[in-house]
């Protein structure tokens, strides 16, 4: 087996003329294990970049290896938003590898001690405002079903993702600061919840943080009123979030035609007991 300390040399062979030459290394290359992109991201200076475009199957199949490894690790968890946070931050670590430099939880934190020191009194509103509008994280209508969408990490670094990706993430920082903020699954798509002066808004979060006031959720949709109310006060379980993200995940990797990540995401949604 391969050691660390040959990486570097090994993969300068990737491109070698020799046939027999590069089977072998992508032979090493694949016997190396999953820690393999953690490995090579040592010697990130050393390592012609075109050579890791070359062996990207390898260490994308490591990948889906590592998240049907790992996917388990937020089963046990019992608090709702620790749970949501574990698998939000498998599926980024999944699709980003080591590209995303710090944790999920680590990016969360930081944002909200930003807004602890910008608004010291703020509310929900006000969090609302700063996540979409000061940070403009927005919803991405050019590309929507980019998988990347999905990912709450690459929604804070790009400012840019799907309903439920940026609602997931005021919902996470709302939490840190002592908010109540909730998912709400209104027809059409996911939105927040929240509770101002007694008074039941939601928050678009795919559309610039925009209020919908109570009054006005009759005209958003064709569904009796009665029936829009049992859905804004049903509570979204943590479960029911996460199974609907692989859901987007699944429709996101079939438009791209990304059959192995397509596999993946379908094998994990199918065998995770929801109930």
């Amino acid at each position: 087996m391969l050691e660390k300390e040959q990486l570097p040399h090994i993969l300068n062979l990737v491109d070698d003329d020799a046939e027999e030459v590069r089977n072998h290394v992508f032979k090493d290359l694949t016997d190396y294990g999953l820690d393999l992109e953690e490995d090579l991201f040592e010697f990130a200076e050393v390592i012609d970049r075109k050579n890791l475009v070359i062996i990207d199957p390898i260490i994308k199949n490591n990948r889906r290896k590592w998240l049907r490894k790992n996917w388990h690790k937020w089963f046990g968890v019992r608090d709702y938003y620790e749970k949501i946070e574990t698998a939000m931050n498998l599926i980024s670590k999944f699709q980003l590898g080591y590209f995303q430099q710090v944790s999920l939880s680590k990016k969360l934190d930081q944002i909200s001690e930003d807004f602890k020191n910008r608004y010291p009194y703020g509310n929900e509103l006000d969090l609302a405002n700063y996540l979409f509008q000061v940070l403009d994280l927005r919803g991405d209508k050019r590309d929507y079903y980019s998988p990347l969408n999905s990912n709450l990490y690459y929604t804070l670094e790009e400012g840019k993702g799907l309903p439920l990706t940026l609602t997931l993430i005021f919902i996470l920082i709302g939490e840190r600061l002592g908010f109540n903020v909730v998912g709400c699954n209104f027809p059409g798509h996911f939105m927040a919840k929240i509770n101002i002066d007694d008074e039941l808004l939601l928050i678009d979060c795919f559309n610039g943080g925009r209020i919908i006031f109570e009054s006005e959720l009759k005209a958003l949709t064709n569904d009796s009123y009665e029936s829009i109310m049992k859905i804004v006060h049903t509570e979204s379980d943590a479960k029911t979030i996460i199974k609907r993200v692989l859901k987007n995940l699944v429709n996101a990797y079939r438009e791209k035609n990304d059959t192995p990540n397509l596999h993946v995401i379908s094998e994990l949604l199918t065998s995770t007991k929801w109930k």
